[in-house]
This record gives structure tokens, C-alpha cells and sequence, in this order.
């Protein structure tokens, strides 16, 4: 019985063991979608043009981890910035 209760606290403890981890380093971002097709730029009211001819809708500010930024935090609308199929795309972009 002594062994089932030992077992018991130590599965206890690795379940607890998440919310001892350090919280994820957050910044405030909005969404931006690329979409580098001027013909969906040209259709939708909504869109507006960025840079390098690509076309987005600016979305809700909201907070998010840093690296789930475009271009890990590093992409500006206005410039240098990834799109649909590049490893460091996300529509989230960091503020």
C-alpha cells in the first residue's frame, strides 16, 4: 500500500510540474494576413496594401509569445515581413 501511495504523489507531482514552468515572454501584436494576390487586394474592401505589393486586413490587437510573432517579432508590414509558405510566417505580427 505504501508503494501504490509513493507512486501515486509522484505521478501527482509531474502532473503539477507544468504549472511550475516559467510563463511564456508575451508582447502585444495585431493580426495581419498576407496576401500577396492583387486581385484579393483589389475585391475586398476590407484590404489595405503593405509592403512589396502584398495586401492584408488588420485585425484585433491582442497579446501573444514573442517567437508566435511574423518573423519571430522581426516583420514589419511596411517591409521586410514573411508570407503564405515561409518557415517564419504568422499573421500575427509583434507591435
Amino acid at each position: 500500500m505504501k508503494k501504490v501511495l509513493f507512486a501515486l504523489a509522484i505521478l501527482t507531482l509531474f502532473a503539477a510540474a507544468p504549472a511550475f514552468a516559467a510563463p511564456a515572454e508575451l508582447t502585444d501584436g495585431f493580426v495581419c494576413p498576407v496576401f500577396n494576390s492583387d486581385a484579393v487586394g483589389m475585391h475586398n474592401p476590407n484590404a489595405v496594401q503593405i509592403g512589396g505589393g502584398d495586401y492584408t486586413i488588420i485585425g484585433p490587437t491582442l497579446t501573444v509569445p514573442v517567437n508566435a510573432t511574423n518573423q519571430d517579432g522581426a516583420g514589419s508590414p511596411g517591409g521586410t515581413h514573411a508570407g503564405p509558405g515561409d518557415g517564419s510566417y504568422s499573421p500575427i505580427w509583434n507591435t
